[in-house]
Formats: structure tokens, sequence, C-alpha cells
């Protein structure tokens, strides 16, 4: 009875020693799966972040020319291409017109142009007699900026009659895979030359007052001024000559009526060329 206890004993001892073995070799085996895995998916999440920064293409400004080309090219393919009567001939509706300016522009700005420069009337399409989109000037110098990377932007000064003096500022945008134009603003900057000008004009008048040659009419001034002569005082200022050293000497003097002999009172005061006033009583 003893040797059968002994036997299931060690039986039962053997049988928990296979299995504590069994699980350590299989938790062995699981660890090196578990990290091959996880290694496998850090590598496709890396592969695939490449592979999203390969596709985001860069515009070049030879690219920004291209587009804004074919921006124009666009639209006047459309407005060239008329029947005698002026409607359009490979369109009959403002969506149709829409649906192709979309290729090369934004929905908003296709809204716009079509609002602006198209009508329907009995069922045609015309164009709209009015001034023509400011196009941008491949020939004319242009600044090109990176907004972001899926935004630039063209600036260009341009000038004639009708529209004065302005800056184009014309935005391209990633879409799809191709760039668009979504966006063009123009600002005014007539007035910033025209500021520009009278800034330079003033600076010019007084480095010539200050430094430049001073004529009788300006020596008279000037002591009108610094003596708070106006026009209705009773002293009267009268460039008399210059001096030898150039200076201007001008004579300030008031008349006083005694009957009928004119008494006059003077006082003299010398203009320095360098616009400084001595008076001398």
């Amino acid at each position: 009875m003893k040797m059968k206890i002994t036997f299931f004993a060690l039986f039962f001892l053997l049988l928990l020693v296979a299995c504590s073995q069994n699980a350590t070799n299989q938790q062995e085996t699981e660890e090196p799966v578990k990290e091959a895995e996880e290694t496998a998916e850090t590598e496709e999440e890396s592969d695939e972040k490449s592979m999203e920064e390969e596709t985001t293409p860069t515009l070049t400004d030879d690219e920004a020319v291209k587009t804004l080309n074919e921006y124009r090219d666009t639209f006047m393919r459309m407005v060239e291409n008329t029947e005698d009567d002026g409607s359009l001939r490979d369109y009959a509706t403002k969506e149709e017109v829409k649906t192709e300016l979309q290729m090369i522009m934004s929905e908003q700005l296709a809204e716009s142009y079509v609002s602006h420069y198209f009508e329907e009337d009995n069922g045609k399409l015309y164009i709209v007699p009015t001034e023509a989109p400011v196009w941008f000037e491949e020939e004319q110098e242009f600044m090109f900026e990176e907004v972001s990377e899926t935004e630039y932007e063209v600036s260009q000064e341009q000038s004639d009659e009708l529209i004065g003096i302005v800056r184009m500022n014309y935005m391209l945008t990633l879409d799809g895979e191709g760039w668009i134009v979504s966006e063009i603003r123009s600002e005014e900057i007539a007035s910033e030359n025209n500021n520009r000008e009278e800034q330079n004009q003033n600076s010019s008048e007084n480095d010539s007052n200050t430094n430049g040659e001073i004529t009788a009419a300006k020596a008279e001034a000037i002591v009108r001024e610094q003596q708070n002569i106006g026009d209705n005082s009773p002293f009267k200022v009268v460039m008399d000559h210059k001096n030898e050293d150039g200076n201007f000497v001008v004579h300030v003097y008031e008349v006083v009526k005694n009957g009928d002999t004119g008494h006059t009172a003077t006082m003299v005061g010398m203009l320095l060329i360098k616009k400084m006033v001595q008076w001398k009583k």
C-alpha cells in the first residue's frame, strides 16, 4: 500500500514538473513573437509616415508661374470662343462654367468669376462687358513665399490707367495632387507712393531751406516769422542788400505820419545764410 502511495506521489510530482516546463517554454516562445509583432507595427507606421511626407509635394516658383498662366488661359479660352452674337460656344449654363473653372481655381473663386463675368439670357450664356481680371505678368518681377506646406503666395506690383498702382496677391493651394489658385487679393499702393513722394518732397524742401541758397523773398519771410510780423502789421519788411560775407541785410521799418511830412522809424536786421537773425536797434 505504501508503495502505491509513493508511486502516485512521484507520478504527480513529475506531472507538475512537466507542466511547469511546458508553460515556461510557451512563454519564452510567445515573447519573441510579441516583440516581432511590435517591431513590425512600428516599422509599418514609420513607412506610412515616410510615404505621407514623400507624397506632400512642394511648389517651386516655376510651377507657380505655370499654375497662374493656366488659370489665365482657362478663363481666356472661354471668353474668346464665342458665337457671332457673343454667346459662348461650349457652355450653356453658369454651372458648366463653374465646373470648368474649378479645374484651376477654388470653388469660392470660381463662383465669384461666374457671377461677375457671365450672364444667362434666353438659354444662352454671355460675357458681361466689364474690365478683365488683373492677370499675373510672367515677365515682371514678383515675390514668391511659402505660407505653409500646402499654401504659397505670389505677390506682384502692377499698374495701368484703370487700376492705378496695386499689389496683387495670388494664393496657391494644394488640391489633391495639383495646385490651384484659391484666392486673389489686391492692395492699392498709389497712396503709399504719394505719401512717400510727399515726404521726400518735404525732406528735400527742408534740406533746401537748411543748406540751399536763400532768396530775398525767403529772407523777408523768415524775418516776418521770427518777428511775428503779419500782413496787416504796420511794420514793413524789405531785403536791402547782401553784405560782403553773403548775408542778407533785411530792413524792418514803420512809417509814422507827421502832418505832410513822413517820418520813418527803422529796425535793422541781418539775416545770415544759416537762417540766424541778428537784430540791431
